[in-house]
């Protein structure tokens, strides 16, 4: 499977501290997406952590998604170089996080195939001791509940 584009999920999202990165690279545009997984919230490190799954049989958003945005680009290179520079970002080397072409589906109900930085699955169980899930799949959503609960 050849990936469309770039599906992110956390701090790369719009209003995440790292959004700023997607925006020097020059995306052609950004759609709200979904990916098949879980998603979790790891509480020491400040972001989240997906898992990849199989197709939940139900259609988005709900249990068994995970909820994003796909960053599309004008030209493959683009998305090459651009998956270069994120890939230190998300220490791939390092064993932090994995890249994976995943599907995905946008709100218009279009699949795409893109790439997504998933939780390694050798170190799931590492993830499960201290990580929360999110079992609605939106890591933004959580943020802002958890925000909100400790005013």
């Amino acid at each position: 499977m050849e990936a469309d584009g770039l599906f992110v999920y956390g701090t790369l999202r719009e209003g995440g501290r790292h959004h700023a990165w997607l925006l020097r690279t020059h995306p052609l545009g950004l759609s709200h997406a979904y990916t098949p997984g879980r998603l979790f919230h790891l509480p020491e490190a400040g972001f989240p952590a997906a898992v990849p799954g199989p197709d939940p049989g139900t259609p988005p958003p709900g249990s068994g998604w995970v909820v994003g945005e796909f960053v599309g680009y004008e030209e493959k290179e683009d998305l090459e170089a651009a998956l270069r520079d994120l890939d230190q970002l998300e220490d791939v080397a390092g064993g932090l996080f994995e890249r994976r072409v995943r599907p995905m589906i946008l709100d218009s109900g279009h699949s795409y195939a893109a790439w997504v930085y998933v939780f390694p699955e050798g170190r799931l169980s590492a993830l499960y001791k201290g990580a929360i899930e999110i079992l609605d799949g939106d890591w933004t959503k959580y943020l802002s509940r958890r925000f909100k609960s400790s005013i």
